[in-house]
């Protein structure tokens, strides 16, 4: 099941067409963490015929916990930048299953996601845009995301929260056992480890062999 998050949402227009964008694709969980502004009439009138979506939405202090959280940004970093080393939605939709809860992160109107915020979340996606003006409208930046994801055809069933947090357990009890230069290099290692079983949706037999590995190190 798929969730739209909004953090820090600033205008209740946003969140209007947010909802609109959700129901022209398809989706209907709406998630708004500590937003700055309430769900009024200006909400329900950009909304048009999803005010359903606005009825039913929940509001959240944090970020709420899911199998997977997929961060949206328009800022990028170079290669070394792993939380900001994205992929398109396109290669998104090739990947995303469609079983577990996965949250879609889209941040602030003014400037995103922060970096605390990054790391929460398994891996980033962001869309091609011209580069001279990169930052599109929220509900633009949902719209588009949503468009390609509408059409899912992976059945597979993804590792859930748990089971992705017993992989990382076994993953550090591994790297305690690794001779590093530097502690910065350790949890570079493990950050890389943590985007890569983020971006690749395992199953249970895929997670579970790579436990395997891991306790044989």
């Amino acid at each position: 099941m798929i969730y739209v998050i909004l953090v820090e949402p600033k205008t209740e227009g946003n969140i209007g067409a947010v909802a609109r964008a959700m129901k022209n694709f398809g989706f209907e969980n709406l998630i708004l963490v500590n937003p700055k502004c309430g769900i009024g009439a200006e909400a329900y009138k950009r909304a048009k015929h999803a005010k359903d979506i606005l009825d039913k939405s929940k509001t959240m202090k944090n970020l709420p916990k899911m199998d997977y959280l997929v961060a949206t940004s328009s800022k990028t970093g170079r290669d070394y930048n792993i939380p900001r080393n994205p992929i398109t939605p396109k290669e998104l939709a090739l990947i995303m299953p469609k079983k577990g809860k996965i949250g879609l992160v889209f941040g602030r109107e003014e400037d995103g996601l922060r970096n605390d915020e990054l790391n929460k979340c398994d891996f980033m996606v962001k869309i091609p845009t011209n580069q001279a003006y990169k930052a599109m409208n929220l509900s633009h930046a949902v719209a588009v995301l949503l468009y390609e994801l509408s059409g899912l055809e992976n059945n597979t069933t993804p590792i859930s929260l748990a089971e992705k947090k017993q992989l990382m357990k076994m993953l550090d009890k591994a790297l305690k056992k690794m001779d590093f230069a530097t502690a910065e290099k350790r949890k570079t290692q493990r950050l890389v480890w943590k985007k890569l079983i983020g971006k690749s949706f395992l199953s249970k037999r895929e997670a579970y062999a790579l436990m395997g590995f891991f306790k044989k190190l």
